[in-house]
């Protein structure tokens, strides 16, 4: 799915990755506590970042679909285990 597909389908599903996490898809961050998918360099990558240790890459994808597709089950895994 694309970007927009996926921000569609998390606000019509109502998701959510936590009060402590922020979900970050237009750049990379070493913000504490994110979870991202964002393009650079010439790929879409997936990632997280902790308290105090920047962001570490979970997966690169050449393509938009396949890195939202990917990015989408990461997050309803999180809220399926928040909510669970």
């Amino acid at each position: 799915m694309t970007k927009q597909e996926f921000l569609r389908r998390y606000k019509d599903e109502n998701l959510t990755i936590g009060a402590e996490y922020m979900m970050i898809l237009d750049k990379i961050s070493d913000a504490p506590l994110v979870l991202g998918c964002a393009y650079d360099q010439g790929v879409w990558k997936i990632y997280k970042t902790g308290e105090r240790d920047g962001h570490y890459i979970i997966k690169e994808y050449a393509s938009e679909n396949e890195a939202f597709d990917f990015f989408y089950e990461l997050v309803l895994s999180k809220h399926n285990r928040r909510n669970n």
